[in-house]
């Protein structure tokens, strides 16, 4: 891809050319061009579903600076007819912390048609930081006929909006006939929420992982690792590394996964 000068990618929002629109939203996430939100704001109209969505997933991104006009404008396509652009509209709204778009996000949660959206939901309630909003969630989590995607990242957004006292119902959750995928994500929680021995009961689950379930478990693990602040995770699992180094010599194509891991 060539790299733009703002000026060309700011006429390139104008075009009706979907192909040069997509290229300049790319463009301007990547180059921090903030300026160019009130352009990418018109896109949000697009007749092109592609572009509305790349539109919104921008925004979450370039509107930091003018959250109320933009999170107000992005509000409207919580209906669109297409799931993408639902779910890059409830994800952008999350990445820009819009506070009024809570209840409608819940709503969505237990509502959408789509578990591509719901999932979005679920994640982007925990980035909201309204604990109000645990009592949603957990009826997501508990919810047999849900997507098992959708009740990780309930579980998970449970974590990040629960506090200790959360930890007895959570343990009582974890008696119930869970997926694993979704049980990785409570013991995850627990963890975060001051339950130090869940992480080895997560390291468990991972040393007799099949492959999907290992991909997930990776992933939980980065997340905690990135999180601020860092959780202690050598000192509180010491067989932290002999099962990571298990892991990628299992599946060679985590093994770059597992040694990222390690390494931080």
């Amino acid at each position: 891809m060539n790299v733009l000068t703002t000026e060309k990618l700011l006429d390139y929002c104008d075009s009706d050319d979907c192909a040069l629109q997509t290229e300049a939203l790319i463009q301007l996430v990547d180059a921090e061009v903030y300026e160019a939100v009130p352009k990418i704001l018109r896109l949000l109209k697009s007749s092109d579903e592609l572009i509305r969505s790349h539109a919104a997933e921008a925004l979450g991104y370039l509107g930091i600076d003018e959250v109320e006009t933009v999170g107000s404008a992005l509000m409207p396509l919580l209906k669109d007819p297409e799931k993408l652009v639902r779910s890059e509209t409830v994800e952008a709204l999350g990445e820009l912390g819009y506070t009024p778009a809570i209840a409608h996000i819940e709503y969505i949660l237990r509502n959408d048609p789509s578990a591509l959206v719901r999932a979005s939901a679920a994640e982007t309630l925990g980035y909201l930081e309204d604990p109000k909003s645990i009592a949603t969630l957990e009826l997501s989590l508990l919810d047999k006929d849900e997507d098992r995607a959708v009740r990780g990242y309930a579980a998970n957004s449970i974590g990040l909006l629960g506090t200790s006292q959360l930890l007895p119902k959570l343990e009582k959750y974890l008696e119930l006939d869970l997926p694993l995928s979704v049980q990785a994500e409570l013991l995850a929680a627990r963890y975060w929420l001051g339950a130090k021995e869940d992480l080895n009961k997560l390291l468990s689950l991972l040393e007799n992982a099949d492959e999907f379930l290992a991909t997930i478990i990776l992933n939980i693990l980065t997340d905690l690792k990135e999180r601020e602040p860092a959780p202690s995770l050598a000192k509180d699992a010491p067989d932290l590394e002999k099962v990571l180094r298990a892991i990628g010599l299992r599946f060679s194509l985590m093994r770059h996964h597992a040694e990222s891991i390690m390494s931080q």
